[in-house]
């Protein structure tokens, strides 16, 4: 990948270095076949919380295609702007679905693992992230539709910072909380009957740690990127090592993006958990708070028991397949 020419008057360009055409145009068919693959995988378990995945690799085929346009098209502002902003706030859109994944673990599982309620972790982590990718969202095209206006530069720096920031702070207090009752639950004499159940929540947690590690390294990366930013007073282009390069992008961004959403692609959770929230890991359901029992379309039915599983052999319960 090209970095810096300095024979080109990049001033008026959407790139301070030569961007590479053909990477945009792999990543953006990559992206393209894991939204596929995440949309199979959806629609084959009858997954609609899995949607918030298909938003996340919708943005990232968005920020790449319209990359190859404002490659294409280098003095054109609304393609980078555009691009810039879908591959920006994807992440968080991930970490959202992560939030979402881990609560229907804990409500499947079992809720008494851990130490705060998994309906309150997930209201709760969740409108984090929406904050923070609000944040980032204005703060991403306000930087990159600034067209040379030095205080716009400055403005959106800090937005965006603090978007990012909250996104890694977040996430690292909810992993915490995650890591803490996967110990507890593996730990647990009574789960030990459900010792193929179990296996499949060990796949979802790997996954989820990958997704985790991957996703924090690359919220550290964009958060160096921007605050390593300089603006200089005699240049109206914003000075960086990482900024003015396009190699780490695709490094410490698009890769790891790219390897948590396969990873969930491959290990889908549809396999292991019930598509019905609620459902737990000993037949029985969970009970539903008064607040939750109202649906668009009237009041929800009061869920049944399932059988007492404690006169059920473990070799009978068939909640979903657990091996691949």
């Amino acid at each position: 990948m090209a970095d810096d020419n300095n024979t080109v008057d990049r001033s008026n360009t959407n790139f301070p270095y030569d961007p590479t055409l053909w990477a945009a145009y792999l990543f953006a068919v990559l992206y393209g076949i894991a939204l596929l693959w995440q949309l199979g995988q959806a629609i084959r378990y009858k997954t609609g919380y899995m949607w918030v995945m298909l938003v996340a690799c919708s943005l990232e085929v968005l920020g790449f295609g319209l990359r190859v346009e404002s490659i294409k098209k280098i003095t054109t502002l609304w393609p980078i702007v555009i691009s810039q902003t879908g591959v920006i706030v994807a992440p968080a859109f991930l970490a959202a679905q992560d939030y979402m994944i881990i609560g229907r673990i804990m409500s499947y599982v079992g809720k008494e693992y851990g130490y705060i309620n998994h309906t309150r972790i997930t209201k709760i982590f969740v409108a984090a992230d929406i904050a923070a990718i609000l944040t980032q969202a204005s703060g991403g095209s306000m930087l990159s539709g600034a067209d040379g206006d030095m205080n716009q530069m400055k403005v959106g720096q800090k937005i965006l910072l603090g978007g990012l920031a909250l996104q890694v702070i977040t996430f690292g207090i909810f992993a915490f909380v995650a890591i803490a009752f996967d110990v507890r639950s593996s730990r647990s004499p009574t789960l030990r009957p459900f010792h193929n159940e179990m296996r499949g929540m060990r796949k979802l947690w790997i996954a989820f740690y990958v997704s985790s590690v991957l996703i924090t390294a690359r919220s550290i990366f964009r958060t160096v990127e921007f605050a390593e930013i300089k603006f200089q007073t005699t240049d109206d282009d914003p000075v960086g090592y990482l900024l003015n390069h396009e190699w780490p992008m695709y490094v410490f961004d698009a890769i790891p993006v790219l390897i948590s959403i396969l990873f969930f692609a491959w290990w889908h959770p549809g396999y292991w958990l019930p598509a019905k929230k609620g459902l737990r890991i000993d037949g029985t359901w969970e009970e539903i708070p008064g607040r939750r029992r109202f649906i668009c379309c009237g009041r929800r039915k009061p869920a049944k028991k399932g059988p007492d599983m404690a006169t059920v052999p473990n070799s009978t319960i068939a909640l979903a397949p657990m091996s691949v």
